[in-house]
């Protein structure tokens, strides 16, 4: 039995009158079979959600709410004939029906067609005012819509985009767990699942102090409760909170070095792009040695590095503070630390 046919989107399409808010579109870009069944998936396709604005119309919020046509088009149509990636506007086209975005033309020595070679006037790219138009109505969901993005993207900006997404997952750092989300998730999975020790930090700015004990869990969390209960607040404000950024949300990692310690500060984010950049400011503190005066006091201020996985790029990627034996106190080696993290 001949599988049925996915609704026309031509001439014969019926107007606006008889039309019906089609489903949302699936919340990844790369799709297989959606708009039709197929008994094959297919692998280099790509949803697309064309919605029309009526003229005058205030622009569209960033998750439309509005008649689509959901299709399933061919990536290599949606990508310039020069540099293989998605198209930009200006979009230029030669007589033959190659594609070039304007930024790719422009550094050609010729206005000639690269994939029609040197076919004189016929292969000369002219402007496509048209297909800038439809190009510019193709949006797609945010690969991420699963962990709370609502972004629908222009598809020639997607990888900028999720590039840049807050709602990028983290992942779990424990052996043999799967769990991936965005830090907030991320946090009350690691406190409720595997007991991680978590630290409030008033404010930013605030110098938090912290008897860390070098022998115990390598990775502990510490969360700015300004940015925790903004969050909180704007959930309030907000029917289904979704697009509450939460706490910003750090790990401070002890790790062995020899004898010693690193110590080190990272922000638990998968995209370093996705919000502000912070500092921090690290401080180990011992009493000096029997019969000396004063104490003993070690201080590193660096930029925060962010990373995907607690502990992942925490010391191998960014600063640490090196803390001598003689700093750690008692049979469980404990550290007395004291930690600020401000925003850059």
């Amino acid at each position: 039995m001949r599988p049925p046919r996915p609704p026309s989107t031509g001439s014969d399409a019926p107007g606006l009158d008889g039309a019906r808010e089609e489903p949302q579109p699936p919340s990844h870009p790369l799709a297989a079979n959606h708009g039709r069944q197929e008994s094959k998936p297919r692998e280099a396709g790509v949803v697309v959600s064309f919605g029309a604005r009526p003229a005058g119309a205030a622009p569209a919020p960033a998750r439309p709410r509005r008649l689509t046509t959901v299709l399933v088009v061919d990536k290599a149509r949606l990508c310039c004939s020069l540099c293989s990636l998605a198209l930009k506007r200006p979009i230029y086209q030669c007589a033959a029906g190659h594609l070039a975005c304007g930024g790719c033309r422009t550094k050609l020595s010729t206005n000639a067609c690269r994939t029609c070679g040197d076919g004189g006037a016929a292969s000369a790219y002219a402007l496509c005012p048209g297909l800038d138009v439809f190009y510019g109505e193709l949006h797609l969901p945010c690969p991420y819509e699963a962990h709370g993005c609502r972004s629908y993207i222009p598809y020639y900006r997607a990888a900028s985009h999720q590039s840049a997404c807050e709602h990028a997952p983290c992942l779990c750092p424990e052996p043999g767990c799967a769990f991936a989300a965005p830090p907030r998730a991320l946090l009350a999975h690691l406190v409720d699942a595997h007991s991680w020790p978590v630290h409030k930090i008033p404010r930013f700015g605030a110098i938090q102090a912290l008897h860390v004990p070098a022998a115990g869990p390598p990775d502990r969390l510490l969360v700015v409760a300004e940015e925790e209960e903004a969050a909180a607040a704007e959930e309030d404000d907000d029917d289904d909170g979704d697009d509450a950024e939460g706490p910003a949300v750090f790990v401070l990692s002890v790790r062995a070095r020899g004898e010693a310690a690193a110590v080190s500060v990272a922000c638990l984010r998968a995209n370093a792009r996705a919000g502000p950049q912070y500092k921090c400011v690290l401080w180990a503190k011992a009493p000096a040695p029997r019969g000396a005066a004063g104490r003993r006091r070690l201080c590193m201020e660096t930029d925060v590095p962010s990373c995907a996985q607690p502990g992942e790029a925490a010391v191998e990627d960014g600063m640490w503070l090196g803390v001598a034996p003689v700093m750690m106190l008692g049979a469980s080696r404990e550290i007395h630390l004291g930690v600020q993290i401000d925003k850059l």
